[in-house]
């Protein structure tokens, strides 16, 4: 199962958690998965349509999903996801 490591600013979502072991083929299995364990994370990283939000990133084994298949990236038994929300400012 892959293993989803959540920044520490969050881990008030996944009750202290940073880094879960969740059932899934895809990232969007995967991100499925961690808002029916947690939901009250779903509205911080997910939009009302149930994509990331905007300033959500998220990596696979450190490659953005973005240059691999988006939601639909595959996963295997020991691949690393880290969720990265963007720093901003002003």
């Amino acid at each position: 199962m892959p293993t989803l490591r959540i920044p520490d600013m969050m881990k008030f979502y996944t009750a202290g958690q940073t880094e879960l072991v969740l059932h899934g083929a895809s990232i969007a299995e995967v991100l499925n998965d961690l808002v029916i364990h947690y939901p009250a994370i779903k509205p911080h990283i997910l939009d009302v349509h149930g994509k990331p939000r905007r300033y959500i990133n998220l990596f696979v084994n450190q490659v953005n999903i973005k240059e691999l298949n988006n939601l639909e990236t595959a996963l295997a038994d020991p691949d690393k996801i880290i969720l990265l929300p963007s720093i901003s400012g002003g």
